[in-house]
C-alpha cells in the first residue's frame, strides 16, 4: 500500500494511509489509517483511524479509535482522504469486480487465526468470572494481560463497573479504550470493531 503522509505516535513515524475497505460484515468505508503495525503473514495491520465515509457506521473527523484490517479486504488506496470519500461514492460502478472478490473469498467471514497476539491488555470493571474468562480468552491468544494501565498498554478493556482513574490514565497515555465484545472478535476474525456499537 501507498502512504501519503506519516506522524508521529508515541515518538515514531508511522505511516498514513487513505483507503476503501469492506469488514467482514459487508460495510464499505473510506478511511484514514495511521498503521503502526503490521502482520504480514496474517494479512494484518494495526493502528488508529478516522471513518470519513461509511454505509452504516458513524463518521468521526475528530477522534481517531484503534483499529485492526484485513489488508486483503483494503479496495484501493489514495492520495487523499477527498479522493477516498469520492470513491466510496461511486464504489458500485467503479469496484464491484472487487468487491465481490472479496465477499466470495473462503475465508471471507473470518476463521479463527493464529493465536499469536503480542498485545498487552487490562481488564477492568468486570465480575471475577468475567475477569476470569476474558483473562483466559486473552492468554490463549497469546496476549499479555496486566493489572496496571502504563504506556506500553495496547488496550485497556472496560466492563460496566470500570474505574473513571485507570480509564483517565489511558486517555492521557494515548491507550485504546475497548469493550470486551472487541476484544472476543479481535481474537475470532482478526478484525476490531472500531466502536462498540458496530460490534452488536
Amino acid at each position: 500500500m501507498h502512504a501519503s503522509e506519516s506522524i508521529r505516535y508515541q515518538g515514531t513515524e508511522v505511516p498514513v494511509f487513505n483507503i476503501l475497505y469492506l469488514n467482514n460484515k459487508g460495510v464499505l468505508s473510506a478511511k484514514r489509517v495511521a498503521v503502526y503495525h503490521t502482520a504480514e503473514d496474517r494479512n494484518l495491520v494495526y493502528g488508529h483511524q478516522m471513518t470519513v465515509a461509511s454505509d452504516v457506521e458513524p463518521t468521526n473527523s475528530e477522534f481517531p479509535t484503534f483499529v485492526s484490517l484485513r489488508t486483503d479486504r483494503v479496495i484501493d488506496v489514495f492520495d487523499t482522504p477527498e479522493e477516498a470519500v469520492a470513491a466510496f461514492e461511486q464504489a458500485d460502478a467503479r469496484y464491484a469486480d472487487r468487491i465481490q472478490q472479496i465477499k466470495s473469498a473462503p475465508d471471507y467471514h473470518g476463521p479463527r487465526l493464529p493465536q499469536d497476539y503480542s498485545f498487552k491488555v487490562c481488564f477492568t470493571g468486570f465480575s471475577k468470572a468475567d475477569k476470569a474468562w476474558l483473562t483466559e480468552l486473552a492468554e490463549s491468544a497469546g496476549m499479555k494481560v496486566v493489572t496496571g494501565v502504563s504506556a506500553s498498554l495496547d488496550f485497556l478493556c472496560c466492563g460496566d463497573n470500570a474505574g473513571w482513574s485507570k480509564m483517565k490514565k489511558a486517555n492521557e497515555l494515548g491507550v485504546p479504550l475497548v469493550r470486551d465484545v472487541q476484544i472476543r472478535l479481535l481474537v475470532e476474525t482478526g478484525e476490531l470493531p472500531e466502536s462498540y456499537g458496530e460490534s452488536r
